[in-house]
């Protein structure tokens, strides 16, 4: 429900056509389709396990395994083109409002997506690289942990920039304050995200490595069911921490909430009426 509102906000909102926003939107695409795809099969292939259906739970199984990488690792790999666009966007200023375009957005959320589904594609037809998905998320983790390390220390450098810019009159210096407090509360954002990211992935990706190194045990087949149901929640989450950050997405839902309740409202009212005069 939050994610397919962030969805309908930025869809709708011409001020959030941005490259940015872009990519917040691919987030919280992939973690709709969670909800959507993931959530039910691992529920269904669950029961068809405890029902001993091993007809139906193959299938099942195989439709959640695949769709839980490909949305996870999208979710993962978008989280860290956030994480290098915020950087970016701390280190360069105007240089990046030039050079940056959705464009490039799009494409990288294509090959996110086509990397995760191939991850997932070669260790379902050769058990010989089943430890590629490992590497590549591994890798991820690393440069995602770097740029929003590299994010807390320039946010900080420039904390005290401002505190020393206030005490002084300089419009310009005014200005550029304001917009690098824009900057770095978008920043301090993708830290929270990141952070709620590690909290509830941290254990999967454990028991994933773990699976690597001494093979698929009954003790590793149930930390990853734990493992799976607390990753679920990430996603829950991550609307929330949208519209606590982001004024412009939290301003965005408060009127697309208006509208609705408006709408409902004249709705109810008109059909109250009409079944009154008919009366």
């Amino acid at each position: 429900m939050g994610n397919s509102v962030i969805l309908h906000v930025i869809w709708k909102t011409r001020e959030l056509h941005s490259p940015s926003f872009v990519l917040l939107f691919c987030l919280a695409a992939s973690d709709l389709l969670v909800g959507l795809i993931c959530q039910p099969f691992f529920v269904a292939y669950k029961v068809a396990e405890l029902g001993n259906d091993f007809s139906v739970y193959c299938p099942l199984r195989m439709i959640h395994s695949i769709s839980s990488w490909t949305t996870s690792g999208v979710s993962l790999l978008t989280l860290s083109a956030v994480s290098i666009d915020r950087l970016l966007a701390l280190t360069l200023h105007l240089r990046y409002k030039r050079g940056c375009h959705s464009s490039s957005r799009d494409s990288n959320h294509c090959l996110s997506l086509d990397v995760c589904y191939n991850c997932r594609y070669i260790e379902v037809l050769d058990k010989k690289l089943d430890h590629f998905p490992v590497v590549i998320t591994l890798l991820t983790f690393i440069v995602t942990s770097l740029s929003t390390l590299k994010i807390f220390q320039v946010v900080r450098r420039h904390h005290r920039q401002i505190s020393q810019q206030q005490q002084s009159v300089d419009n310009h210096l005014r200005s550029n304050s304001v917009n690098v407090l824009k900057c770095r509360k978008s920043a301090v954002t993708v830290l929270y995200v990141y952070g709620l990211f590690l909290i509830f992935y941290l254990p999967f990706c454990v028991v994933m490595l773990v699976d690597t190194l001494t093979g698929y045990t009954i003790t590793v087949k149930i930390a990853y069911d734990y493992a799976a149901t607390v990753v679920f929640i990430n996603s829950f989450l991550n609307p929330l921490v949208y519209c606590w950050r982001i004024r412009e997405i939290r301003r965005a839902v408060k009127n697309t909430l208006w509208k609705d309740y408006r709408l409902r409202t004249e709705v109810i009212s008109w059909a109250q009426s009409g079944s009154q005069s008919r009366q």
